[in-house]
């Protein structure tokens, strides 16, 4: 969707970035910025930065960064021009029509038509089920005591295999490809990626069906199977049934392990039941939980692995601001089995007893050392009560902490003021640790808040990523971040650089906007950004515009000259390259001896700009 640059730079002028992140993250003063929190990964040590003069954000941990818009997309999982609906809407600015730019109503017309082939999906396993071929899945479901509501409800249904058949004229073989539906033979042929499977639709919030979890009939594996992902489909950023357990009124939410779980528990009247699409719990996964609760009853399987999912879930829950609670199902397995064998009241009241995460964990930490209370496993019983000191340290709210610590002196008879001496050791070591990050965190904010001077004056040297990314590109970012903010150095790097000769699409759109600015000028990097349709492409662009960690003390002149002939060099390697390939061995000899005289007046003439 196409919208002028006006009414983007309306809507952004209007939605300043520290009160629209300050809606989502608890922001405190740091130099000219502000700091708090990443909302996107679990931290304790604030490194997630916002940059009032630029209007952007970087997070110095996960790495994300970009302007509002980019802010709402990543933390609302919206395309762009949902996002632009959103900030508009928030200040009570009213969008004009628009037409779809050429670009944007392909991405916005592939994505419907994904959408359209997974709902026509859908409705063929729904049919197949109810059909003569679908028996067994039929039959399967009724076994698991599943209602006919219940099935209609989560639209539940068969795949037979012959799915690709049945649409193959309607869509092209490349597109079927990215649906991640079927599965395409090297040497030719096409087939369903599910076979012999009951079908578990999965649905984003808007109730649309985004992907699929298959049962196997039989017994071949894997037992299930989860649809990749795709161009509608994240799953770290979604959770089966949310779309309808969101609206429950019950004021908490219960996490399962599986599909039959939530199905089970909802037809047994809990309607506010959601699980994972066949991974553990991820922290996008948490954050996007407690947009809707802060209360999750935890309900995994009671065998080993269950409860070693529950204790890891636990904390990504904690740092997401989510108080867990845990069932007690023992004697059964999971929901499914509980609810079949002592009914959904016992169940309500197991949720009544839920244990706190504190009761919960240190009964499973106790599983790790043994039996504690026997005389011949006293080192058991230090290394428990080790474990548990270095948990406690880790509960940030001092009157919950000195709660738990008492709680856990009673419950095992150990001394209060030796525990507390424990604790108070391993907390002071880990405060050092905390303190030395905090530290190297905040070095990074006041580098990242540092207003510089576009003449060039203020101290920069190349980022230190060359470890992690191509050394290419690592220049390329240094170079588009000095063009953005350093005018005279702009004008030197015009005359040596042209767009093409940066690679990837998006740098190039950034440098012809940067060498388009008026002479002078530095670069508004919210607008820049703005002019990006995608996340990732936003992301980018507000990585090389603002990624002041690329701004280490250092000589500007000499980084500038450096970051120029390293793009020179691959220039002329590149074309040397190209010379042999095509068996010009003369071409290549006498670029190769042009090379060295080009490579040493280019830098004469470099040091001469940047230093006259």
């Amino acid at each position: 969707m196409y919208y002028p640059d006006s009414v983007i730079d309306e809507v952004r002028s209007r939605n300043d970035i520290v009160s629209v992140v300050g809606q989502y993250v608890t922001l405190k003063r740091a130099g000219s910025g502000y700091q708090g929190l990443c909302p996107f990964h679990s931290e304790k040590t604030p490194s997630f930065h916002v940059t009032p003069s630029r209007q952007t954000y970087k997070c110095f941990g996960c790495q994300k960064g970009g302007n509002v818009f980019t802010f709402v997309m990543e933390y609302e999982n919206v395309s762009f021009p949902e996002a632009l609906r959103i900030l508009a809407d928030r200040v009570g600015y009213e969008l004009p029509k628009v037409d779809y730019s050429e670009k944007s109503a392909e991405l916005r017309n592939k994505r419907e038509r994904m959408l359209a082939l997974y709902k026509e999906a859908a409705e063929y396993y729904y049919r197949k089920l109810r059909s003569d071929v679908g028996r067994y899945g039929m039959e399967y479901f009724v076994g698991r005591e599943l209602n006919a509501e219940t099935m209609r409800q989560f639209g539940l249904g068969y795949s037979d295999g012959k799915l690709y058949n049945e649409i193959k004229d309607r869509y092209e073989d490349e597109f079927l490809r990215e649906s991640g539906l079927f599965t395409f033979r090297e040497n030719g042929g096409a087939g369903d990626k599910f076979f012999n499977r009951v079908m578990f639709p999965i649905f984003d919030n808007n109730g649309r069906v985004i992907a699929f979890g298959g049962r196997v009939m039989g017994d071949a594996k894997p037992k299930y199977l989860n649809s990749p992902e795709s161009l509608i489909f994240n799953k770290s950023r979604n959770l089966y049934h949310l779309n309808a357990a969101r609206k429950s009124r019950r004021g908490y939410l219960i996490l399962c392990e599986g599909y039959m779980d939530v199905i089970s528990l909802t037809q047994a009247g809990f309607d506010n039941a959601i699980a994972t699409l066949g991974t553990a719990l991820t922290e996008q996964q948490a954050q996007i939980i407690a947009r809707f609760t802060k209360d999750v009853v935890l309900t995994y399987d009671s065998d080993g692995a269950g409860q070693t999912a529950i204790s890891r879930a636990i904390p990504i829950l904690y740092g997401a601001g989510i108080r867990a609670r845990v069932v007690d199902m023992k004697p059964y397995k999971d929901p499914d089995e509980f609810i079949k064998n002592l009914g959904a009241e016992e169940y309500e009241k197991r949720i009544r007893e839920a244990r706190s995460s504190y009761r919960f964990e240190m009964e499973y930490l106790q599983t790790q050392y043994g039996d504690i209370n026997s005389s011949d496993n006293t080192d058991g019983m230090n290394a428990f009560i080790d474990a548990a000191a270095r948990w406690m340290v880790r509960q940030e709210d001092e009157l919950e902490r000195e709660t738990y610590m008492k709680a856990f002196c009673a419950d095992y008879k150990v001394s209060y003021q030796a525990f507390t001496r424990k604790v108070n050791t391993i907390g002071a070591e880990a405060a050092g640790r905390a303190a030395a990050d905090a530290a190297r965190a905040q070095a990074e904010a006041a580098r990242a808040a540092e207003v510089l001077d576009g003449d060039g004056e203020a101290q920069v040297a190349p980022n230190g990523k060359a470890g992690k990314r191509d050394e290419i590109l690592n220049t390329q970012d240094y170079l588009v971040t000095i063009l953005g903010s350093r005018p005279r150095a702009r004008r030197v790097v015009r005359k040596y650089l042209s767009v093409d000769d940066f690679t990837g699409n998006v740098y190039r759109d950034v440098v012809k906007r940067c060498y388009e600015l008026p002479e002078g000028e530095t670069a508004d990097v919210a607008t820049i950004v703005s002019r990006f349709e995608t996340a990732e492409e936003q992301r980018l662009a507000a990585d090389m515009l603002s990624d002041e960690m690329a701004l280490r003390t250092g000589d500007v002149s000499k980084a500038v000259e450096d970051a120029v002939m390293k793009i020179h060099k691959r220039r002329t390697e590149e074309k040397i390259a190209k010379a042999k390939e095509e068996n010009n061995l003369n071409e290549a000899s006498r670029l190769i001896r042009e090379s060295r005289k080009e490579t040493e007046a280019l830098r004469r003439q470099l040091r001469t700009e940047v230093y006259g």
